[in-house]
């Protein structure tokens, strides 16, 4: 463009249509109204008639047009791409998630979605995504109240900490989201922002496909990775000391990308089908309200969603977001039980032969634990006899379990290498809160983890109450 300005002969006409094209391409149909009025060939008649002996032809000034609309329009809006068989080895060859100058931009009929209670991943922000393919909507299974998505369906999930002040991308000196804040897609710079991984889950003819993408060096795409990957990173919270170094209350710890096997261990939720399904996009996580009104109404709003479905889905009822504390305190945990632990602990998933539900549906306490023995005793229960003790978290194998990093005791067993210390003290506030008591005798126990053993009270009689939902 600057070589078009130092023509000698340039009119006004043209320098106008300079201006223009600068201001971007959706005001060059102005020139295109312009160049109409043009004769098709110059002659000096239609020069005096025009009062200009700069006159260029029709043809010309296309020629013109078309050199300043390509060296200033913007790059084209890119649609996802479906693969029906292939693993692409790049992430970037599903189009749905691409790095230009040091931002993150998605296709355009990629929607970004938010949950209502996150799932804890070692205090990592997420970005997730949904494409569908064109004209397909999303149809609702009464029966297991979960959505049905169409063939061609791709999901993503994108894992990312903000650096610690001063640090590099090599240093993974990284900074908890905070209480599970994730960043708006405009709020992305890969300058402060440390992209980890991308899980991608495809809908094909037979069923559901995990893929991990970890991230390279150099933030500008990401590598499929069967084998998962672990990163040796130190963690610390917003606003803590940050020195050349690791800050003293930086906490060191192992971040895993699951391998492919262990995606389809927290990913079947029937071990009937051994199918891989979505956890989180279905009508509970996602009946939430955002800035633009509720979600389940923008996804009918976008074409995701018939009228019909939408109100089936929103007929089921919805998570409240655990990290409100406005809302009431057994809403809140038994949200944060469902997200985090129902895709298991469900009379389907993987962990149904615990006989422990944690499920938002689920209704009897004592599929919760309360008052309930394990059927498999062992070192997970911290020598503790029942997953609930009313009253008690000291004394309840499930607070137990979630503030343990033994991986022999630890729940969830996936996903996390971090206690969730926020998650912890809810649930043991909703326990404490409880009331009841277990109808049996109680032997002494201490909970074995080996920091701050707590000897609990001998023999107290316990009988459950009613009401503790």
């Amino acid at each position: 463009m600057n070589l078009m300005r130092q023509f000698k002969h340039t009119s006004y006409r043209w320098r106008s249509w300079i201006q223009l094209s600068e201001r971007g391409p959706h005001v060059l149909y102005r020139m295109m109204r312009s160049i109409a009025e043009l004769p098709n060939r110059t002659s000096k008649a239609a020069a005096r008639a025009y009062g200009s002996n700069q006159l260029m032809s029709r043809t010309t000034a296309l020629c013109v047009l078309l050199a300043l609309s390509a060296g200033c329009a913007e790059p084209p809006t890119l649609s996802s791409q479906y693969f029906a068989f292939d693993n692409p080895e790049k992430l970037s060859r599903w189009s749905v998630i691409q790095v230009r100058d040091q931002a993150l931009t998605l296709a355009g009929d990629a929607k970004v979605y938010q949950l209502a209670s996150p799932l804890f991943s070692d205090y990592a922000g997420k970005l997730r995504t949904l494409s569908l393919p064109k004209g397909a909507q999303v149809s609702l299974d009464a029966d297991t109240e979960r959505f049905v998505y169409p063939i061609g369906t791709i999901m993503t999930k994108t894992f990312y900490y903000r650096r610690a002040s001063g640090s590099q991308r090599s240093e993974f000196r990284l900074v908890k989201a905070n209480q599970g804040s994730e960043l708006g897609l405009n709020d992305f710079s890969l300058a402060e922002v440390t992209l980890l991984e991308t899980r991608v889950l495809v809908k094909r003819a037979g069923g559901w496909t995990a893929l991990p993408y970890v991230w390279d060096a150099d933030q500008q795409d990401a590598t499929l990775s069967p084998a998962g990957a672990l990163i040796r990173a130190s963690l610390q919270s917003e606003g803590e000391s940050e020195g050349e170094g690791p800050s003293e209350e930086a906490q060191a710890f192992a971040y895993l990308v699951p391998n492919q096997n262990q995606c389809a261990g927290c990913h079947v939720l029937d071990q009937a089908t051994k199918a891989i399904l979505p956890i989180g996009p279905h009508p509970r996580h996602l009946a939430t309200g955002v800035e633009a009104g509720d979600q389940l109404a923008a996804w009918a709003a976008f074409g995701a969603l018939s009228d019909g479905v939408l109100q089936e889905a929103v007929g089921l009822g919805a998570n409240v977001d655990w990290r409100d504390a406005k809302r009431p305190l057994y809403l809140r945990a038994r949200s944060y039980l469902d997200i985090n632990c129902g895709h298991c602990h469900s009379p389907t998933g993987p962990a149904d032969t615990s006989g422990m539900f944690l499920t938002a549906t689920s209704q009897d306490p004592i599929r919760w634990g309360v008052c309930k023995a394990p059927i498999a005793a062992g070192q997970g229960t911290g020598g503790a006899q029942f997953g609930i003790v009313p009253g008690n978290p000291d004394a309840s194998i499930l607070s137990y379990r979630l503030g343990s990093v033994d991986p022999g005791a630890m729940m969830p067993e996936l996903g996390r290498s971090l206690v969730h210390s926020e998650g912890l003290a809810l649930i043991r506030s909703w326990i404490t809160e409880m009331s009841g008591q277990c109808n049996a005798a109680q032997q002494p126990v201490v909970h074995s983890d080996d920091h701050n053993p707590r000897l609990l009270d001998q023999n107290p009689a316990f009988t459950l109450a009613s009401g503790l939902d």
